[in-house]
């Protein structure tokens, strides 16, 4: 099965793409985003779909950058796909946050394609992650330590509209596509660099595991993150329900719960509903099982008044069987807050 094809049957099999809908994909210009404008081209009149793609220049590598941006649109051009470069200064927006530059690069890649999907008209955002962008996933968290979710990994499809149409695709197929129609992408340097954790996994740690211990280790990384990801599906599902029924009020500032029913509930949901109700008052970032367990504890314990703080500030505290669920203040604001005497 070539690149072509496997494209197809995930968009199939997964229901990716549906007729009228509008497509936006993050064109870097290397072999995945290349392969996929390609072949996404093509399917558009079969598929009944529309197909834009958005370059981020992060100006960085100067007239290079330029350049690759002009061969991209060129490109595009030829094929009538619509085309958008965004320029960001990812180096100083990093200084700016105090992040690494290559945080800063996906963030900023992330918002410029939410904001043109949003200008299309609610575009699907495309990206070009494939199998082997998904075995090292999966080994990168297992390293650090994760659980259903992380093994889930990156999905097929997300319900804030990113889809990945080659996430079933080794990078193999993909270069030897592009082989095929003699398309030479865009070579990125900071691929070939160990400073980055993702890149030694890739370079030398995966090699290693699969000469020594099993050579269709990326294929089984893969399967795992598949089974993974029906257990996740299943789980988040009754997640959702119980985060219904426990939800006392909400607002956009605090989230209440019955304390007396999430403590009744099995701990894999009991992490997933705490996570489902901070999720509704902004904390999209990952909740370390600390913090989960130093809750728990809280909750068992039936110690009122007891603050548990969380990333970004955020807090959850209980009292009289109701656990709440606080974002931070925004700074300036009255911070006060009512206490019962004693």
């Amino acid at each position: 099965m070539n690149a072509e094809q496997r494209v197809r049957k995930t968009i199939k099999e997964q229901a990716l793409i549906q007729p009228g809908d509008k497509l936006l994909l993050g064109l870097s210009g290397g072999p995945d985003s290349l392969c996929l404008l390609h072949i996404l081209s093509g399917l558009r009149r079969e598929l009944g779909f529309e197909l834009w793609a958005l370059h981020l220049n992060h100006l960085m590598r100067g007239e290079r950058a330029e350049q690759d941006a002009q061969w991209l649109s060129a490109h595009c051009d030829e094929l009538a796909v619509g085309f958008r470069v965004v320029r960001r200064d990812v180096c100083a927006e990093a200084a700016a946050e105090g992040i690494c530059v290559e945080e800063a690069g996906r963030s900023a890649r992330h918002e410029a394609l939410a904001s043109f999907a949003a200008e299309l008209g609610g575009a699907k955002v495309v990206f070009g992650h494939n199998r082997d962008d998904q075995a090292e996933t999966v080994l990168m968290r297992i390293m650090r330590g994760t659980g259903v979710h992380g093994l889930a990994a990156m999905e097929y499809k997300r319900r804030d509209g990113v889809i990945r149409p080659l996430l079933d695709c080794p990078r193999s197929e993909i270069e030897a596509y592009c082989g095929k129609l003699g398309l030479v992408p865009l070579w990125d340097s900071t691929n070939a660099s160990t400073d980055y954790t993702r890149n030694r996994i890739r370079l030398q740690l995966l090699p290693q595991l699969q000469k020594e211990y099993n050579p269709r280790l990326k294929e089984t990384l893969a399967r795992l993150a598949s089974s993974a990801r029906e257990d996740d599906d299943y789980l988040s599902a009754l997640a959702e329900r119980a985060c219904e029924e426990l939800v006392q009020s909400a607002d956009e500032e605090t989230v209440c719960l019955d304390a007396g029913g999430l403590k009744a509930l099995h701990p894999a949901l009991f992490n997933r509903v705490v996570r489902l109700a901070f999720a509704g008052i902004g904390l999209d970032e990952d909740i370390a099982s600390v913090h989960i367990s130093a809750l728990r504890r809280v909750i068992d314990a039936g110690v009122g008044g007891k603050l548990v703080e969380f990333p970004g500030a955020y807090t959850a505290s209980l009292l009289r069987g109701q656990l709440t669920l606080r974002r931070p203040l925004p700074k300036n604001a009255d911070n006060s807050m009512p206490l019962e005497a004693p």
